[in-house]
């Protein structure tokens, strides 16, 4: 301990580190009493801090007071002048440890993270993406299904910022998944038929064709399932279900109910048994109150049948929309590659006739694929379509540029797609053909017209008829 001037000084062991400290320090200690004679004379109190030796207030205040300087007193002492060597020398930072060098994870196959996303971050990520993307999620990883069936909410999320308000609103008894997976899931809900996509909304499944038809009844085939429990009729109670339109081969046509003959109202017959065996059970329980509360419970149970019309009407307009987008849009697409592959083959060395072009198989196929055209697929497409259109234009008896000129039999000028003008006339054999056909065509109208000349005077010259 050094004391001087309410102020103690303690040098700290030097403990083995990474590095070695850049120099001695010392820890500063107020011990000076906070009341007293010499409380008023200081400004401000002595906090207790770390500082280097050579920096310590008074160290060099006894060599001052002799007349020695501290450049003196440096070269001195061995120990006074090892410090001021230390002070006078800049001071070097510890070397951390580079922050320049850290780089991204890598990504491998079958090698697993270890660090993982914070599931806060998943569902963050995860309501901006496609409801059909988190189905495909849902069924096909194991970690996704368990985070997606404990997070409902995550596919209202989903929904509302893929589409906004172009879908309807689900009913109270379709969950957002439940909703979700009639909208792009696939398969038949009963015998798992995989290519089926049908998905009847007045019903809320999607079935193929032979389960449709094997779990629907037509409306005049339900009439026996109205029984009450002693045998009276309930048919009252069938604008209680939610309904059906088949046409009279079958075919869905969408919600019900019928208002024309020519279409039927078909019924699931599960709910037909499921509702006339709830009527009776509530028939039961309340014998007494049961005429009464009977309105009660059948305007409840079409309140729900009138929401579910409602939404499989909403349903079946977006799909129409969608679906007549989508053939709009792809027969743009086609148009587009048509154009875009007339105007290449205009531009070759021999010009193909577009004529000739719509009798290539290849360019038929070419054209029938709704997407944008590319250079890609002119230059595949390109050798079979010289190679096609050679062959027709051998068949025709012509090459490829005299096709690209039809023959008009005039005079006029005929400017083909690179801008040559040029004069195509017919052939004298052509010529020749034609006027023989002329000339037989002319005595065969002469012909008739001396036929009936002679038949009406004929007519003329009979004899009147006696009565």
């Amino acid at each position: 301990m050094v004391n001087t001037k309410n102020v103690a000084f303690k040098v700290d062991k030097q403990a083995p580190t990474r590095w070695p400290p850049t120099q001695p320090y010392s820890t500063v200690i107020n011990c000076r009493k906070s009341g007293g004679k010499k409380g008023g004379k200081v400004s401000s109190e002595i906090k207790s801090q770390q500082v280097p030796l050579t920096k310590v207030p008074g160290f060099l205040k006894d060599d001052r007071k002799r007349g020695r300087s501290e450049d003196e007193v440096a070269v001195g002492s061995p120990s006074k002048r090892f410090l001021a060597s230390r002070d006078q020398s800049p001071a070097q930072e510890p070397k951390q440890p580079s922050q320049t060098n850290l780089k991204p994870t890598r990504l491998r196959r079958g090698k697993p993270l270890t660090k993982h996303i914070d599931l806060d971050c998943w569902f963050t990520i995860l309501r901006f993406s496609d409801p059909a993307q988190l189905l495909e999620m849902r069924t096909k990883i194991a970690s996704c299904y368990r985070f997606l069936r404990d997070n409902p909410t995550l596919w209202k999320y989903s929904r509302s910022y893929y589409y906004g308000d172009e879908l309807p609103e689900p009913p109270a008894e379709l969950t957002e998944f439940q909703y979700a997976d009639l909208r792009h899931g696939h398969g038949c809900m009963s015998c798992g038929t995989s290519a089926t996509r049908k998905t009847y909304w007045a019903f809320l499944r999607r079935w193929c064709k032979p389960c449709l038809q094997s779990k629907t009844i037509r409306e005049h085939d339900a009439r026996p399932h109205f029984k009450g429990t002693n045998g009276e009729d309930i048919s009252f109670i069938q604008h209680c279900l939610p309904s059906g339109l088949v046409d009279s081969w079958g075919n869905f046509v969408g919600v019900g109910p019928a208002h024309n003959h020519a279409l039927k109202t078909v019924y699931l017959l599960s709910d037909v048994q499921k509702l006339v065996e709830e009527f009776k059970r509530e028939n039961r329980e309340n014998i007494v109150s049961w005429h009464a509360e009977m309105r009660t419970w059948m305007s409840n149970k079409a309140k729900v049948v009138e929401d579910r019309r409602t939404f499989a009407r909403k349903m079946e307009q977006w799909e129409d929309l969608t679906r007549s987008s989508k053939s709009y849009t792809y027969q743009e697409k086609k148009d587009a590659r048509k154009r875009f592959f007339i105007d290449k083959a205009s531009e070759l060395s021999i010009p193909i006739d577009p004529r000739i072009m719509e009798r290539c198989p290849s360019f038929k196929r070419a054209i029938a694929i709704p997407k944008d055209p590319s250079m890609n697929s002119w230059l595949q497409l390109k050798p079979k379509l010289e190679k096609e259109a050679h062959e027709v234009s051998l068949e025709k008896g012509k090459s490829p540029s005299e096709s690209s000129v039809p023959t008009t039999g005039t005079s006029t000028p005929i400017s083909d797609p690179r801008g040559n003008r040029h004069i195509q006339s017919l052939s004298d054999l052509q010529v020749r053909i034609v006027e023989s056909r002329l000339h037989e065509q002319q005595h065969q109208i002469a012909n008739l017209l001396l036929d009936t000349s002679r038949l009406g005077r004929e007519i003329i010259t009979l004899p009147p008829i006696n009565p």
